[in-house]
Parts: structure tokens; C-alpha cells; sequence
């Protein structure tokens, strides 16, 4: 799979510094794609290294089950993480409209489709 997708944003933030609502923050939108971290065009790239190169893995689907596991089948990293602080661009696609769930505020989960 090329590339990476915002999709469920958590649409807010919940404390100050909140790693689930900083794309929120900043004012990032459910449809756009990640172009660039750190300056390099990563619009090409396996989603599996855009992954890596931001250090996310809970957007990650390889670590869903086991890290291990998923790391040994693919041979280790696709990439070593980027050096913070991370400048991350983002690119809108000319009509495409995304048609994901709003997320609905949950008391005890946070935020859920």
C-alpha cells in the first residue's frame, strides 16, 4: 500500500498536548495526505515506512496484534523514525470527498465511530 491518509480525527483535543488531538489541533482534515515529513516527499512511499518515519504505531495496522511478529515477516523497519521536531505536510486530493464515520464523543472510550 502507497502513501498515508488522515482519517478519524479526534475532534478535539483533551488535554493540553495530546497526542490524539494534535492533528486536530493543527488543523489537519480527515481525507488529506501525508506529503512530506521533514522536508521528503513521501507521497510514494510504502504506508508501512510513513509509519515508521513518524514513529506511529498506533495508526499503524502492522502492530495491531504483535509487533514482533509483524516486524520479523516484513525483515525489521521500513524506515527509522524521523528526527523530531517533526515537520509533517499535508496534501488535499482535487475531488476527493472523504466519506469515513464522524467520530461521537464517548465517556468512557473518548472518541468512537
Amino acid at each position: 500500500m502507497k502513501g498515508a491518509m488522515a482519517m478519524e480525527i479526534i475532534p478535539k483535543s483533551r488535554y493540553p498536548g495530546d497526542p490524539q488531538g494534535q492533528a486536530f489541533a493543527s488543523g489537519v482534515q480527515s481525507g488529506w495526505v501525508v506529503a512530506s515529513i521533514n522536508g521528503q516527499n513521501v507521497l510514494s512511499e510504502d504506508f508501512g515506512k510513513i509509519m515508521d518515519l513518524l514513529d506511529d504505531e498506533v495508526a499503524d495496522p502492522r502492530f495491531s496484534k504483535s509487533t514482533a511478529l509483524a516486524l520479523e515477516k516484513q525483515g525489521g523497519r521500513m524506515a527509522e523514525p524521523a528526527a523530531a521536531p517533526l515537520q509533517v505536510t499535508f496534501a488535499s486530493i482535487p475531488g476527493y470527498v472523504y466519506k469515513g464515520a464522524e467520530l461521537k464523543e464517548d465517556g468512557q472510550d473518548g472518541f468512537a465511530r
